[in-house]
């Protein structure tokens, strides 16, 4: 029978544990009993949301503002789920929502069987593109509402019926495995994704001489590593080849002779003695309770030293460092695993930013405001334009005074907030949509406010302890920012910060959390 559980998850921002959206749909017979829609906040640590995102799926951090975190939804999604097999488009995205979700909050992964109708479909079918509103388009399905999480659940549901349809099949274990496709696994920090069976199976691992001319004073020199999990940078053997060139020896299997365990995809919450985890990690602990000296890292921190660089002692398992590089720096794309670390292509230098400010473009539009005939300040095709005048009448409505001409609406325009006098840049466009929901633009005012009344929620639990201004102005420094200064005194956890970006020169009033994602003006161009 096709009887499952179809998910879609939608992030806040460029990190995959960020969930703000969740949709569900319960299936008893190919046909859609139940279905349900959460909106969420992120795990604190994630919990910010980028322009980008939001673009996609629509949701602000204004709507989930009084919705519940991730980890008191994540149970209401596991017992909605059941004992279903989960089916999702893409699910090494979605089920990877839920495992990075988790490892920030350090929560257990729940357990979970899963199915990829992405690889169902680049296995059965002969398409352009495998994106989920043209797969189910191609198999007769109708159009999805796509990023809006429940209708691409509801998307999952029309590609499972099409392609089991097409192949004749009547159950999920069928349509896996009439196309060559595995049921992915999750259990107590175990995971297997939901990928194509090669008939050729494994390639045998070759154990490379060892370097002759590698560093002795490499942080890796002389021991024996172990990997554990799936590695996301490279493949096994290229990490075996990657131990010789520093002088390590790479091992199959934990022993006495292990001084290194390196974690590959594993959930770094349950990698702790006595959990249920591989059998290479649980025996590693047991030699370490012997006494024995195994250290186990990341595979972020395996990556840092065959980068020559120094670990600071025992680290937690998820960083702050983590959360920001994983996905973004550290993992290539997947057809370079294969490739060896010095073969790989160069990252090209990223281009200039673009400028905050262009000339502004003469037009001959009047003014969109009632009785004035003034020539617009912009021209445009299907939105208001306004004269300068009412331009800054637009600004005061949103709390801001110009510091400097007006050029374009999409244009960074230098700014002071007319009730707490901080400076930054902001975009016409940004004001306009502020103001229809009569907030102000400035965020050094929001963002206080916000902080405080979130402390207020919190009640005992609330984090008060001041932040260091030593520790804030090294945090903005090291993602490209100049520190001007804390917004609020004394500055607590959530508060705003004043800071210039080092590349484009925007001024910005921020959180940590925000500033350490870098600018979002300036990100690099391809």
């Amino acid at each position: 029978m096709l009887n499952y559980t179809a998910i879609d998850f939608e992030t806040a921002n460029s990190y995959r544990g960020s969930p703000c959206s969740v949709g569900l749909v319960r299936v008893r017979d190919g046909v859609p009993v139940e279905e349900h829609h959460w909106l969420m906040r992120p795990p604190e640590p994630v919990d910010h949301f980028l322009g980008f995102n939001t673009a996609l799926h629509g949701i602000t951090p204004e709507m989930v503002a009084t919705e519940p975190r991730w980890k008191e939804v994540l149970p209401a999604i596991v017992d909605f789920i059941g004992d279903d097999v989960v089916v999702a488009h893409n699910a090494g995205f979605d089920i990877g929502v839920i495992r990075y979700a988790c490892a920030v909050d350090n929560i257990e992964w729940p357990e979970l069987r899963f199915l990829c109708t992405m690889v169902l479909a680049r296995r059965a079918l002969s398409l352009p593109t495998y994106r989920l509103p043209y797969v189910v388009e191609a198999l007769g399905g109708t159009a999805v509402n796509h990023h809006d999480a429940l209708s691409d659940a509801q998307g999952v549901v029309h590609v499972i019926r099409g392609l089991a349809a097409d192949a004749g099949v009547e159950s999920l274990d069928e349509l896996a495995g009439s196309v060559g496709v595995s049921v992915g696994r999750m259990a107590c920090g175990k995971y297997t994704g939901s990928v194509a069976i090669s008939g050729s199976g494994a390639d045998r691992l070759v154990q490379p001489d060892l370097n002759p001319s590698a560093d002795p004073d490499g942080y890796l020199y002389g021991r024996v590593v172990v990997f554990t999990g799936a590695l996301m940078s490279m493949t096994r053997q290229i990490a075996w080849e990657e131990c010789a060139r520093v002088g390590a020896v790479a091992g199959q299997s934990t022993t006495k002779q292990t001084n290194v365990l390196v974690v590959g995809d594993i959930n770094p919450a349950v990698l702790r003695p006595g959990s249920n985890v591989t059998g290479k990690a649980r025996r590693a602990f047991e030699l370490q309770e012997k006494g024995q000296d195994i250290e186990v890292m990341t595979e972020d921190d395996f990556l840092r030293c065959l980068d020559g660089k120094a670990i600071d002692g025992p680290e937690a398992l998820l960083s702050h460092d983590d959360i920001n590089d994983r996905g973004a720096t550290r993992t290539p794309p997947s057809r370079l695993r294969k490739v060896p670390l010095a073969e790989r292509p160069k990252p090209k230098p990223p281009k200039p930013p673009r400028p905050l400010r262009r000339g502004p473009v003469p037009t001959t539009q009047t003014c969109a405001a009632d009785e004035c005939s003034n020539i617009a300040a912009f021209k445009t095709r299907t939105k208001p334009t306004w004269c300068e005048q009412h331009i800054v009448e637009q600004q005061r409505r949103g709390g801001l005074t110009p510091l400097e001409p007006f050029t374009h609406p999409d244009d960074w325009q230098l700014t002071e907030c007319l009730a707490c006098a901080v400076q930054a840049h902001y975009r016409f466009e940004y004001t306009l949509d502020k103001n229809k929901y009569g907030e102000p633009t400035c965020r050094a005012c929001y963002w206080r406010r916000w902080a405080a009344e979130s402390r207020k929620m919190q009640g005992p639990w609330a984090r008060v302890e001041p932040v260091p201004y030593e520790e804030a102005k090294a945090l903005a420094e090291e993602h490209g920012y100049e520190y001007l200064g804390p917004l609020t005194a004394p500055s607590l956890p959530d508060d705003p910060h004043h800071a210039r970006c080092g590349r484009c020169g925007r001024i910005s009033a921020e959180r940590l959390g925000d500033i350490s994602f870098g600018c979002s003006t300036c990100k690099p161009r391809d």
